[in-house]
């Protein structure tokens, strides 16, 4: 009984020094994904400069409404060359960015701070209705990603900070140049 103990508790406190790291364990890599989202928009924005546009749209999670904002962003590529996205960073996102830092983590510890955490039945079913919700949103930042003249992209996170709009940086190398556009 022991020895099941001490591995639960090994187990618990590995998890989250894993979350930083890129390993055969935890990865989560970007998937394209080509679905309408049916959430309720409370924000947009468009950048639009040297060819390049991103359009931000921030939503509101029915069900997981606790454990962050879920954000779109469709990149397009209006120059007339190939435009390389090297990577995106960002602060506080639960997609592991460039820097292979994550915080996907803290979007279930968040969960468990509110009484239907604990309410047997209630738990289960927010639970499976809020991880079917969030789990487009929880991939990978896209990392070497080619795009010609014409083509889009479409990134799906979560922002942690509920309380403001947050902006990532997207990292474009042109030429041995890099790009930084913060929106």
């Amino acid at each position: 009984m022991k020895k099941i103990l001490l591995l639960a508790l090994i187990a618990f406190v590995a998890a989250p020094s894993f979350a930083a790291v890129d390993t055969w364990f935890n990865t989560n890599p970007y998937k394209k994904y080509d679905e309408s989202i049916n959430l309720e928009k409370v924000f947009s924005d468009t950048y639009d400069k040297d060819g390049i546009k991103i359009e931000k749209n921030m939503f509101k999670f029915k069900y997981s409404y606790k454990e962050g904002n879920p954000y779109e962003y469709i990149i397009t590529n209006n120059t007339e060359k190939d435009l390389f996205l090297k990577g995106v960073d960002s602060e506080y996102h639960a997609n592991k960015n460039i820097t292979r830092k994550s915080h996907w983590t803290r979007v279930n510890a968040r969960y468990l701070k509110y009484w239907q955490a604990y309410i047997p039945f209630v738990a289960e079913y927010n639970g499976i209705r809020g991880d079917m919700e969030k789990t487009p949103y929880l991939y990978d930042f896209p990392k070497n990603y080619n795009l010609k003249p014409g083509d889009t992209i479409r990134i799906l996170a979560t922002g942690l900070d509920m309380d403001k709009v947050q902006s990532v940086t997207f990292i474009f190398n042109d030429n041995e140049d890099e790009l930084h556009i913060t929106f």
